[in-house]
């Protein structure tokens, strides 16, 4: 099993410094206590209590959502590498799920127009192929392969939005791809679901 990796920080008494403690100020890193102390930057480590390079989840859980911390994780790297933890790449997770939110919202409020069903055809097969890949990733364990290709489907059907797609066709469409991401991020995929 991989472990969940953060960098390590001392000061200039070699005393090990948790990251709440830090702040960046203009590219470096001070203690908050005194803006004068620089940090020293070490190298990144599985999160240990005795280096204090942990992140407590319930913060950023509070913060960002327990949907954005899962998705992140499972974005980063396969199960059995180890995961460096990045508060940016949370920030990231959080802002992709919004525009899936968005995305949802923008189905629901779209105008029934009269499709074009050479287009309806190959939205549908694409559609179907997303599903095809992202399931073969999900039976292989290769969650973060899965993720990039919700990625893709995302831009997708972002980018169809637009076009002469019957709306039931496009919702019937979205519903089968957020049941894919419910083992991902079953409060959103769930709320999503419901509202459709």
């Amino acid at each position: 099993q991989g472990m969940v990796c953060h960098e390590t920080y001392k000061d200039s008494e070699n005393n090990w410094i948790s990251p709440d403690e830090i702040e960046t100020i203009n590219g470096k890193k001070y203690l908050i206590k005194d803006k004068n102390k620089e940090i020293v930057v070490g190298p990144s480590e599985s999160m240990s209590k005795s280096k204090k390079n942990t992140i407590d989840p319930e913060t950023m859980i509070k913060q960002y959502g327990a949907d954005s911390v899962r998705w992140f994780i499972l974005s980063d790297s396969p199960p059995e590498k180890d995961i460096q933890w990045s508060d940016s790449g949370v920030v990231s997770a959080s802002k992709f799920l919004q525009k899936i939110w968005n995305l949802n919202q923008l189905v629901l409020n779209k105008d029934d127009t009269i499709g074009n069903k050479k287009i309806e055809k190959l939205f549908e097969n694409q559609i179907d192929l997303f599903i095809f890949k992202i399931d073969k990733a999900i039976n292989n364990f290769q969650m973060n392969v899965a993720i990039a290709q919700f990625y893709e489907v995302y831009r997708y059907l972002s980018d169809s939005i637009k076009k002469e797609i019957n709306n039931k066709i496009f919702i019937e469409c979205l519903i089968k791809i957020l049941k894919l991401m419910i083992p991902f991020t079953p409060h959103l995929a769930h709320e999503c679901l419901t509202n459709l």
